[in-house]
């Protein structure tokens, strides 16, 4: 295989070549860490089997993930620059491969909720150094859009596939086996990054805003204990006053050291445009509303419908499945009708695809009565991203794009580790499964109907993009 490889390379175009050969490793490392998100949730009862726990436990299988995820990913990308991508990539995939490991030898909860916080490190460390790597090694801007075009597709593929393969690889194999699969395209990925990326020189002058990536990860994980546990331990309950005290007084904090700070990880000035600051949110509400689906959605098919992981994962199909080609759909919708269409659009069906859902998923309903539903948040939610990536690119000047898509793909995060923990709790603090599950919908449809409010007042009809096309790559829900 690997002389096959070097004869690749030194044949024809060896650039050219090269580039290809980079463009599938960092595919690899986007496809293993989307994969991650969407997977373990079709698992979540298995585990529950396994190593027991609460309903809160398995939320935090999934958020300890997210909210490291989210953590370290504006700070990720500062860290490139100043040690060198690919040293920080090869770190990134080093972190997340072990950490597979021991989240699939994990005999206990706290052990694999551990591991997971160290693959949303590692996660982190892979993601904006990628996209570097791919940057650098197409010349030409054509060659380079279409090389981002490959890496968005492969992380949207890698989201809608997750369920299906996860339901797979627990039906064939326990479900210690989705995190181990992560071992062999690690080991591979690791492999390939030293044969064929170069490494780059390393660019000193900058540096990581320690103080503010502390205070940012602290802040998060009081706020996502709060809203998690909140129902076990009340909400007038002193941990949780306390916790969110600590919450908004690390919030503050955080603002206050950003103001400060010579090279900020999150610079504020971004958030002077309104254009911007709304479209952040609106990712963070899709997110929200998206997540917590797949997460309460996994266990009502599993619990209420006593559905095995392979039939969960089948069906979230009709979800999953349109993701890939309605985010296409999206782009060039967006470019016919201008941005303002796609994203109205989507925000209108997928508040009627959740609204429909709360009252079609009574006990007596069967999976038939839930597929229009499903039909309508599935082809939606994927119309809203790549416009509103668009947008949020053109609201800030060309220097600050990386920054700007880093910034909300973080609101994303932060969105998702939020959608997990409320919907969650909510399946705790209603009297029973389903109502908690209706209520959930209720709420995700209601930040549609805000999501389409916002939409209209602050998103321009054609926004005028300063981006070129290769730049729009972070289009995967």
């Amino acid at each position: 295989m690997s002389d096959c490889l070097e004869n690749v390379l030194d044949a024809g175009a060896p650039e050219r070549s090269r580039a290809n050969f980079t463009a599938f490793i960092v595919c690899l490392g986007c496809v293993v860490v989307l994969l991650d998100i969407s997977i373990v949730n079709v698992a979540l009862k298995p585990i529950a089997a396994g190593l027991g726990g609460r309903l809160s436990d398995l939320q935090w299988i999934v958020d300890a993930y997210t909210v490291a995820f989210a953590s370290f990913l504006l700070s990720a990308g500062t860290a490139g620059d100043r040690f060198g991508n690919r040293q920080v990539f090869v770190a990134g995939f080093v972190i997340f491969t072990i950490a597979s490991v021991v989240c699939g030898a994990a005999s206990n909860l706290p052990a694999l909720i551990g591991a997971r916080v160290l693959q949303g490190i590692g996660a982190a460390l892979i993601i904006p150094c990628s996209l570097t790597l791919l940057n650098h090694a197409y010349q030409h801007p054509r060659e380079r859009a279409r090389a981002f075009g490959w890496w968005a597709g492969s992380g949207g593929a890698s989201v809608a596939a997750g369920p299906v393969i996860g339901g797979f690889l627990i039906h064939s194999f326990g479900w210690r086996s989705i995190f181990y699969v992560n071992i062999p395209i690690g080991l591979a990925a690791l492999f390939l990054t030293y044969r064929y990326i170069r490494r780059e020189q390393p660019r000193p002058g900058q540096r990581i805003d320690w103080p503010g990536q502390l205070v940012s990860l602290f802040a998060l994980a009081s706020l996502t204990t709060v809203l998690i546990e909140g129902t076990n331990w009340g909400w007038l309950s002193t941990g949780t006053i306390i916790l969110s005290a600590v919450f908004i007084g690390l919030s503050v904090l955080f603002f206050l050291i950003e103001e400060r700070q010579s090279q900020p990880m999150l610079p504020l000035s971004l958030f002077q445009s309104a254009q911007f600051t709304v479209s952040t949110l609106l990712g963070l509400l899709l997110s929200f509303s998206f997540y917590g689906l797949i997460f309460t959605l996994s266990l009502y098919f599993q619990q209420v419908r006593h559905f095995t992981p392979l039939q969960t994962g089948l069906a979230f199909l009709p979800v999953t499945g349109l993701l890939t080609v309605m985010n296409v759909f999206a782009g060039r919708l967006g470019a016919a009708r201008g941005m303002r269409f796609p994203m109205v659009i989507g925000f209108i069906g997928g508040g009627i695809g959740f609204f429909w859902l709360a009252f079609a998923s009574g006990t007596a309903t069967t999976y038939w009565g839930l597929l229009l539903p499903l039909l309508c948040v599935g082809a939606g939610v994927p119309l809203i991203l790549p416009p509103l990536t668009t947008v949020v690119l053109a609201s800030v000047d060309r220097s600050q794009v990386g920054l700007a898509s880093a910034t909300l793909n973080t609101g994303r995060q932060i969105g998702a580790a939020s959608g997990v923990a409320v919907l969650g709790s909510l399946l705790m603090a209603a009297p029973s499964f389903v109502a908690g599950f209706q209520w959930g919908m209720i709420i995700s449809s209601t930040i549609c109907l805000i999501g389409t409010g916002l939409t209209l007042r602050f998103v321009p009809h054609d926004p005028h993009s300063r981006i070129e096309a290769e730049r729009s790559d972070a289009e995967i829900i």
